[in-house]
This record gives C-alpha cells, sequence and structure tokens, in this order.
C-alpha cells in the first residue's frame, strides 16, 4: 500500500511540475505584458529612427562651424590669460562664473 502511495504522489508532483512549464512557457496572455511588449517595440523603433536620423545628418554636415574672427580673438586672448593664471599658480582661485556673469562676456558676432 505504501508502494502506490509513493507513485501516487510522484505522478501527482510530476503532473504539477508538469503544469507549472506549461504556464511559464505559454505564457499567461496578459494584456499588460501585450502592452509593454507593443511600446517597447515602439521606443526601440523610435530610437533606432533618431539614430539613422543622426547619422544621416552627420554624413551631411561634415563641415566645420567657423566662428567670427572677433570671437574667435576674444575666446584665445581669455585662453592665453587662463594659460599665464595656471602658471602663476592662481587656477586655485578661479570658480565657475555664475550665468550672469557669462551672458555678460558674451558678444555675439554682427
Amino acid at each position: 500500500m505504501e508502494r502506490y502511495w509513493n507513485a501516487i504522489m510522484r505522478r501527482l508532483v510530476l503532473l504539477v511540475i508538469m503544469l507549472c512549464l506549461a504556464c511559464t512557457f505559454l505564457g499567461c496572455n496578459d494584456p499588460m505584458v501585450k502592452d509593454m511588449e507593443a511600446k517597447r517595440q515602439e521606443v526601440g523603433f523610435l530610437v533606432e529612427q533618431e539614430l539613422q536620423r543622426c547619422r544621416n545628418a552627420s554624413r551631411v554636415s561634415t563641415r566645420a562651424v567657423a566662428l567670427p574672427p572677433a570671437q574667435m580673438a576674444d575666446m584665445e586672448a581669455e585662453r592665453r590669460e587662463l594659460d599665464r593664471m595656471v602658471q602663476r599658480g592662481d587656477w586655485q582661485s578661479l570658480s565657475p562664473m555664475p550665468p550672469t556673469a557669462q551672458a555678460e562676456l558674451f558678444h555675439p558676432a554682427p
């Protein structure tokens, strides 16, 4: 009798394991999961389009953007002044300029 009971329990455990595996492999057809998968595919498609657009735009605009001579001269003078400050050891006193000060220093080309 004990052998018969063990055989039934093994078959029952095997049936439960098979049902769990079947549910796992077949899925439960949850609409939320389907919506999430559709959204993921849509986002992936949009990302691919954006990457393609950026690649095409970079091929078209390969020439360098040239700044006006006056602005280039200002940038060179500022770079030289910063280099001098670093050589003197004044670089520790340098602090980032507030946005309002940066806006005052910017002189667009005419």
